[in-house]
């Protein structure tokens, strides 16, 4: 699994630091363009007498993300390890829960309304879903070359999460979890050729059923193929070229009345474009690579495959999201709702994202120590049938 040299425990340390300052960085000018974005929005809705409170809200969901943060900082390899099937077991029982209870809009169920404020359970089946299947395939090992050990049993983890939000429905939410657990499943060390027959089927499956299905899905390939200026993706764009080098200024932006809908989250970037330039947007695009870069030196510090799998797939779901983002909003991929990380207003997805960069720091601060040697069930899969055991 590795040919590049270690991360030195200095390198760690620092890559550490900066990881947490990139992430607060994300977090203040998210905290910024949210205001700025979303109080159009609130004025209409609550009038000049109380616009500040949804943003209060915001702050609100800032703080307990942080909480969560610095909880999940102090979780080790060896709790993360036992914690992944009950995790894994709870998300699946949110998933059927939501189904009969949840709050239904547009024909859909994928929310709790709890207290004011909505909770999707999707979020934290994927994370719990990449956690699963690292702990199945660290547990593995020399296994993981099999078809049943190193893709059908990990993949049907990743198969009933992603079946279940499929069902809500949500096609986009259960085809990224299914990409990234796949994605998991393969830096995991599955055969390529396996992995990518199972995942062509099921997504070919998800992807035909989807289209006669459900007419959303149709729509938003038709509006990707055939470009319309007058939809959300052609006022996005316009919004977000229309700011040129510098940007119309902080709170200046036109977008955000009446034109780019949900520009306070899955559409920010529209907005940070407009009002603070290419040099805003290009400097927001810096801080997601400075993410990525010092969490790869901090994968390249883990000594154990749990933690190295597991971190990976805590870290490219932040990525990637960033990427898919990114990709919805400059027409380079169908629409699809996602927030953009640490950035967008939106309470389930910030404190995933929060969580996952916590256990990911929490993994880096303890990269010799290996739970598959302590564990019964992975002790067993791993000894039974393994040459030299």
């Amino acid at each position: 699994m590795r040919s590049l040299p270690y991360t030195t425990p200095e390198q760690m340390a620092s890559s550490r630091r900066a990881l947490v300052v990139t992430m607060f960085a994300l977090l203040g000018l998210g905290t910024v363009m949210v205001y700025s974005a979303s109080f159009v929005k609130q004025l209409r809705r609550f009038g000049a007498d109380s616009m500040s409170e949804p943003f209060q809200g915001h702050l609100l969901k800032v703080l307990v993300a942080l909480v969560i943060f610095l909880v999940c900082l102090r979780v080790t390899p060896r709790r993360l390890f036992a914690l992944a099937k009950p995790a894994w077991i709870g998300a699946v029982a949110l998933l059927l829960l939501v189904l009969v209870a949840g709050t239904e809009l547009n024909n859909s169920r994928r929310w709790f309304d709890l207290a004011g404020t909505s909770f999707q359970p999707s979020e934290v089946a994927r994370v719990a879903t990449v956690l699963m299947a690292a702990a199945w395939m660290a547990a593995a090992r020399d296994r993981v070359t099999e078809l049943a050990h190193g893709v059908l049993v990990p993949f049907g983890f990743v198969a009933v999460a992603a079946a279940l939000v499929f069902v809500e429905p949500d096609y986009g939410s259960s085809v990224y979890l299914l990409f990234m657990g796949v994605l998991v499943i393969w830096l995991g060390g599955a055969r390529t050729k396996h992995l990518v027959a199972v995942f062509a089927i099921a997504l070919i499956t998800a992807s035909v059923y989807g289209w006669q299905r459900f007419g959303h899905v149709q729509g938003r390939v038709n509006h990707f193929i055939t470009p319309d200026p007058t939809s959300q993706v052609g006022y996005g764009l316009t919004s977000l070229s229309s700011g040129g080098v510098l940007g119309l200024g902080l709170g200046s932006g036109f977008g955000k009345w009446g034109l780019v809908a949900e520009s306070d989250s899955d559409w920010i970037l529209s907005v940070v474009g407009e009002e603070l330039g290419l040099v805003g947007t290009a400097g927001l695009l810096v801080l997601y690579a400075l993410f990525l870069w010092h969490g790869t030196r901090l994968l390249l510090g883990l000594r154990t495959r749990f933690s190295l799998i597991a971190g990976a797939g805590l870290l490219l779901q932040v990525v990637v999201q960033a990427v898919l983002n990114v990709a919805v909003v400059t027409a380079l991929a169908p629409p699809k709702g996602l927030p953009l990380p640490f950035v967008s207003a939106g309470g389930t997805s910030l404190l995933v994202l929060c969580a996952s960069t916590g256990l990911l720091l929490g993994l880096a601060r303890h990269p010799e120590e290996d739970p598959v040697l302590e564990a019964p069930w992975a002790a067993s899969l791993t000894h039974r049938g393994v040459p030299g055991s």
